[in-house]
């Protein structure tokens, strides 16, 4: 009996040698924890100092994409952000899941991939990353307009200065009498 990838669970997912090399690849970039048991079949793991998560053969709209790279879901189940891997064919890039998700896409071909997997990998994971950052800055945008300078934080800067400001050149030192 022949199972379909629905059946399939995170690394399973993945099909063929290219996308199970890619998506490998792709983990070693940074501290990676496979996927557990209670979690989404489509997930393969997670980079939880980055807060993402690697997705194998997601569903997203009329689309398949081998690979996808996503921050981990809040409690409503909704991400900001999923970047779609693409190994072989070109997505549409008119497509939106929906309102509340951004989707990129990032194609790449399998001779590339071939020639240096490292080197796709990385662009692929800054593109992610960059996309996390965006999204974690506007995030927390807010909290750093209304926390204003604490009394305590400013002594302690001035405090530093004087150990770390000489090291890097920012203060002069006074002259001997």
């Amino acid at each position: 009996m022949m199972e379909t990838i629905d059946q399939r669970l995170g690394i399973d997912r993945c099909e063929g040698a290219l996308q199970t090399l890619f998506a490998l690849t792709l983990m070693e970039l940074a501290e990676f924890e496979w996927r557990r048991p209670e979690r989404h079949g489509w997930e393969v793991g997670r980079w939880p100092g980055l807060q993402l998560t690697l997705l194998a053969q997601p569903e997203s709209g009329p689309h398949r994409a081998p690979l996808a790279i996503c921050p981990l879901p809040g409690n409503d189940n909704e991400v900001p952000f999923i970047l779609l891997i693409s190994l072989r064919h070109t997505i549409d890039r008119s497509y939106s899941d929906s309102l509340n998700t951004s989707v990129s896409i990032v194609t790449l071909k399998p001779v590339d991939i071939y020639r240096d997997v490292r080197a796709c990998a990385h662009h692929v994971f800054d593109r992610a990353v960059r996309l996390q950052l965006g999204y974690i800055g506007a995030r927390y945008a807010r909290f750093r307009q209304a926390l204003p300078g604490l009394p305590c934080m400013k002594a302690t800067m001035e405090l530093a200065s004087a150990f770390t400001a000489p090291m890097s050149g920012m203060m002069t030192p006074t002259p001997l009498a």
